[in-house]
């Protein structure tokens, strides 16, 4: 009995631990040959159990330095939802992020949002560098310079982004109809030797989708588990 309550007494205490935010990088477009359509942009994810602030994230390309990386714009993401950061190479270049700057020029996020259509959560990095389109690393650090998560892909990725949905690796490139990939919007690009120099990306902004267990469901998984060894042991 003494060591079942105490096991109980460690699942409870776990249960409080588990209900914490875990970002990662579930997708990033890297850019193509010519006209990009929009800026490069990763796709963040809350693969916790607790809603988690971005605000605390930073991003950085190859080589992860807080002192080179720029901060997430703040959102409030509920697990299993996900944002887009647009990247931005440093702070200054941040007039490219308002929706309209002006003289009929349209800003990043309208530039996002007619590719990929509206509903999707876009934020800003103001820094951290933009990333190669023949392969790179894409890093998320927190506000001490812990590196949070790292996202590595190889090759370009053309007209398909990279996901990883599941955050686990390795990351491949989008197929439409496949993980909630889609085709964007038609756009310009006369550098790819496509038919009337249209292009058309596939990929999945801001729609990962996933089941995150409630801290109780897994606390109690636990438990059971422990009561179960804990028979086994006086058999």
């Amino acid at each position: 009995m003494k060591s079942v309550l105490m096991l109980s007494v460690l699942v409870a205490a776990s249960s409080t631990a588990l209900a914490t935010p875990m970002f990662k990088i579930t997708e990033v477009f890297v850019g193509l040959s010519g006209e990009d359509g929009t800026q490069d942009w990763i796709e963040v994810t809350n693969f916790g159990t607790s809603a988690g602030d971005t605000s605390d994230l930073y991003y950085d390309d190859s080589t992860p330095s807080l002192a080179n990386a720029g901060q997430l714009t703040s959102y409030t993401l509920a697990p299993g939802e996900s944002a887009v950061f647009l990247l931005d190479i440093n702070p200054i270049d941040a007039i490219n992020y308002p929706l309209d700057i002006g003289n009929g020029q349209f800003g990043a996020v309208d530039e996002f949002n007619a590719l990929w259509g509206p509903g999707i959560t876009i934020g800003l990095t103001n820094g951290g560098g933009n990333l190669g389109q023949s392969g790179d690393q894409a890093n998320l650090l927190n506000s001490a310079g812990d590196l949070i998560d790292a996202f590595d892909y190889t090759g370009g990725g053309d007209l398909a982004t990279f996901e990883d949905p599941t955050g686990m690796g390795p990351a491949t490139l989008s197929v439409l109809g496949l993980n909630g990939a889609y085709e964007s919007a038609p756009f310009f690009n006369d550098n790819l030797g496509l038919p009337n120099d249209t292009a058309v990306l596939v990929g999945s902004p801001g729609t990962a989708e996933l089941t995150i267990p409630e801290p109780a469901t897994i606390a109690l998984c636990l438990l059971t588990l422990a009561t179960a060894a804990t028979a086994r042991a006086r058999s």
